[in-house]
């Protein structure tokens, strides 16, 4: 069973803001089956991806519904932050972009499945990065997520202090990932993975409004992320995501496709980004499946 590490929190007042909810039997009865959480940063991506899932579960009747249709609902919508959807015993929900946004999420989604008495519930985000050293279109399951900073823990401020907390990947839930992918013929890999507060100076990208580092500066970053510390990818949000999971006591993992080698260069290929945006969550739907059923 699920339980809120927090002893301060009062659950049965609680209200969930940001994704319009609150504890009511309803919402328990929605949420109660929930073993799979899967969240990704845009909104029309989990959009489709519920649908997606939709299908390939066979269209489950557990799932939540618009009223006297067939439709999936946006449970969040009217809270007008993140969408969710409910697809039998999956959830499919945005976390927008960053740290902050997916931590605040993470809150909130944490505290409505403690709620619904849910158990063993595996969470997964599913996303795009910029690769390190991979050929663009490899898929990278993570290991290990590390912070800017090159550190395998997530910095908390909380009241003027920081508090460091280690950030980790499920390794059972990662290893069931690269099976699922290599089944499916997926170009994929297990690695280290980097989350940055940004996706300009923040990742040494060139290609920003600004730049506060030189060429020289940014190759010697990239390089000994990936030599010294078998980083693979890097994106915004996994070290929060690891470091949350943990503190919680759920399993979790990260499985990204990687848009470009950013050793070679800072543009994303637009061109592939949709067709590869496909691969991780056709892993994800293959492991669900397989464990569902």
């Amino acid at each position: 069973m699920m339980k809120v590490q927090n002893p301060y929190l009062e659950q049965s007042g609680d209200y969930w803001y940001h994704l319009g909810l609150a504890p009511t039997a309803q919402v328990k009865a929605i949420f109660h089956d929930v073993k799979f959480v899967c969240l990704g940063g845009k909104s029309k991506r989990m959009e489709n991806f519920a649908k997606y899932l939709y299908q390939a579960l066979d269209e489950p009747q557990n799932s939540f519904f618009e009223n006297g249709s067939k439709r999936l609902f946006n449970i969040s919508g009217s809270a007008g932050r993140y969408c969710m959807y409910k697809v039998g015993n999956c959830i499919s929900a945005s976390h927008g972009m960053g740290m902050p946004s997916f931590q605040i999420l993470l809150h909130e989604l944490f505290k409505l499945l403690t709620f619904a008495g849910c158990e063993d519930v595996a969470f997964i985000r599913i996303g795009t990065s910029g690769g390190l050293g991979l050929e663009p279109g490899t898929t990278v399951v993570t290991k290990q997520p590390y912070s800017s900073m090159l550190k395998p823990y997530f910095t908390q401020v909380a009241c003027g202090s920081e508090v460091k907390y280690e950030s980790t990947c499920d390794e059972q839930l990662t290893s069931q990932l690269l099976a699922c992918g290599k089944k499916l013929g997926t170009k994929i890999t297990t690695g280290n993975t980097m989350s940055c507060d940004d996706f300009y100076e923040g990742q040494g990208r060139l290609d920003g409004a600004l730049c506060s580092f030189t060429p020289t500066a940014k190759m010697d970053f990239l390089e000994r992320a990936h030599k010294d510390h078998g980083i693979l990818n890097i994106e915004m949000e996994s070290n929060v995501f690891g470091a949350m999971c943990k503190r919680f006591g759920v399993r979790g993992t990260t499985v990204c496709v990687t848009l470009l080698d950013r050793l070679q260069g800072d543009l994303v290929n637009t061109t592939k980004c949709q067709e590869w945006e496909l691969q991780p969550q056709a892993v994800v739907a293959e492991l669900i499946k397989t464990s569902l059923f």
